[in-house]
């Protein structure tokens, strides 16, 4: 029952509040080969569109969980339902994993065909940067229960990395174009804690 409600609520928020969203991820794929050469690249140079570019869905999809509630007004009228919220803002985010994960295999297919060395390590290093940014937007938005917060803290996430490498350690997002592939799995874990951090912090201090 509470499933099922759940997937109506996420059906109809992809239609009215998620669809410009997601037609931006889709952007950024279809700009990518635009601006970064995709055709007989070896893996290195493989690795720059997947690191430089396509880690941007994760900042525009993952910090517009809470989005919709952003309005007080319909705060309150989610609280108010059976369903509950936070349920539905993981269902949202996991909407939005789905997505990435969806178009950046698309994207890798692609570069595939233009004759372009890419790996399964290749995809899988590009979705650990794309998540681990979108986590950090994420956090942000769920702590400061303000969406604009969260893209803010993405952004300066991912300028940080053109110029401070050595300062972001083991998670710098653009390891494999330097061929290093050890950060990935620490960009991972820094996903996964920071989406947790973020639904326990909303829930103890913003969802009582």
């Amino acid at each position: 029952m509470v499933s099922g409600c759940l997937v109506k609520i996420v059906s109809s928020d992809t239609r009215h509040n998620y669809v410009l969203h997601y037609l931006a991820a889709l952007g950024v794929v279809l700009l990518t080969p635009v601006i970064f050469g995709v055709s007989r690249l070896d893996e290195l140079l493989a690795a720059q569109p997947l690191e430089f570019f396509l880690p941007l869905m994760g900042a525009i999809l993952m910090p517009a969980v809470f989005m919709p509630e952003q309005n007080e007004s319909i705060r309150e009228v989610v609280r108010s339902k059976k369903t509950p919220y936070l349920g539905v803002c993981f269902m949202r985010l996991l909407c939005g994993a789905i997505v990435i994960t969806a178009l950046t295999g698309a994207f890798v297919l692609y570069m595939k065909s233009m004759d372009s060395v890419v790996t399964m390590r290749l995809f899988a290093g590009s979705l650990a940067s794309t998540f681990a940014l979108g986590a950090a937007g994420f956090f942000a938005s769920a702590v400061s229960d303000n969406v604009i917060v969260g893209y803010m803290t993405a952004v300066i996430y991912y300028i940080c990395n053109f110029g401070l490498k050595d300062k972001l350690g083991v998670f710098f997002l653009f390891s494999m174009t330097t061929g290093s592939f050890e950060e990935k799995k620490w960009l991972c874990i820094l996903s996964v804690v920071l989406v947790v951090s973020g639904f326990v912090l909303r829930r103890l201090f913003r969802e009582r």
